[in-house]
């Protein structure tokens, strides 16, 4: 890394964290994003110093970051918010340095920010998912921690990072709820189903006890049978599939999709959108409005089959 970059993230690190109190985990997200120019830089402009970066510079980064796919599908499905929080980043790093007078204009104020598809997000139908439910063995472990799988992500709206991360000790089964840690560390409790956790109970008790465990995952609900550690996500998504497939859904199913079901459930039911926003961890109502415009879509469907007036 060139010094002059070097000293200025290491300058805008002790900024965040000393003066502005970010948590680690905000702290590392606004550094990694701001790494990403820092080595575009040093890949096309190695000698520009950042009084020398202008916004051509910036939206041919911006450009570069625009033709880069992820390669699941959560990944594809999060691209355009990825891209404008690295955009927030750079933007964030801007500032610091006009405030710290390294730079005497601030060429992110024009930077050109990317427009988020916020297209109504495909959902599983409850018959879906019971599909997808029947269709595991659950004589086994193994089938029956696939189907505990389906049931906790769809009666409790995690993200599958959450769910992977999930610990013995975030299980409170007297109040029936889960502790859960969040994006940006953020913790928030969400209601467990009575049914849904005496499965996991049951699971954890006579199946989970027999598995090998290492070291420092020893408190990880779901661990992996060969390795001993917690499940990756590429097995849920490669689960999720296979189970579509067996089920018979011509789908794309993935974690999040049991995400947006959950959320699109509790809106059809008429749950108050903040709740809503509470329960799924959201940091903005922006990103829980696109359920409600998926349940007056399925409204719209309900007078085009039904009302006379909308049948041609």
């Amino acid at each position: 890394m060139n010094k002059e970059w070097a000293k200025q993230i290491e300058n805008f690190r002790y900024y965040l964290t000393l003066e502005r109190s970010f948590s680690n985990n905000t702290v590392e997200s606004y550094l990694m994003d701001c790494q990403k120019l820092v080595t575009f830089l040093n890949n096309k402009y190695p000698n520009v110093s950042p009084k020398e970066v202008d916004i051509q510079i910036l939206n041919e980064f911006v450009g570069q970051l625009e033709k880069k796919e992820g390669k699941d599908e959560e990944e594809r499905l999060l691209r355009s918010s990825t891209q404008t929080r690295i955009i927030q980043g750079i933007r964030a790093l801007f500032k610091f340095l006009m405030l710290t007078d390294v730079i005497e204009r601030n060429p992110s104020e024009h930077i050109i920010t990317p427009y988020i598809d916020k297209k109504i997000p495909e959902i599983l139908e409850r018959s879906e998912i019971q599909r997808m439910m029947k269709a595991i063995d659950v004589s086994t472990a193994y089938g029956f921690r696939n189907r505990l799988t389906i049931e906790l992500l769809y009666s409790t709206g995690m993200r599958v990072s959450e769910f992977i991360n999930l610990k013995l000790s975030d299980i409170h089964y007297t109040e029936e709820y889960l502790d859960i840690i969040g994006k940006g560390n953020k913790e928030r409790y969400i209601p467990i189903d009575a049914r849904v956790l005496a499965d996991l109970k049951l699971y954890i008790d006579q199946y989970r006890v027999h598995q090998k465990q290492v070291g420092e995952y020893t408190d990880f609900v779901f661990l992996s049978e060969k390795r001993g550690t917690k499940l990756t996500r590429q097995f849920i998504f490669s689960m999720l599939k296979k189970t579509a497939e067996m089920a018979g859904i011509d789908k794309k199913v993935h974690p999040h999709i049991l995400r947006h079901s959950f959320a699109t459930e509790l809106i059809r039911g008429g749950a108050n959108i903040l709740a809503v926003k509470e329960i799924m961890g959201h940091s903005s109502i922006t990103s829980t409005e696109v359920y409600v415009n998926l349940n007056i879509l399925d409204i719209k469907k309900t007078l085009y089959n039904y009302h006379p007036f909308f049948q041609k």
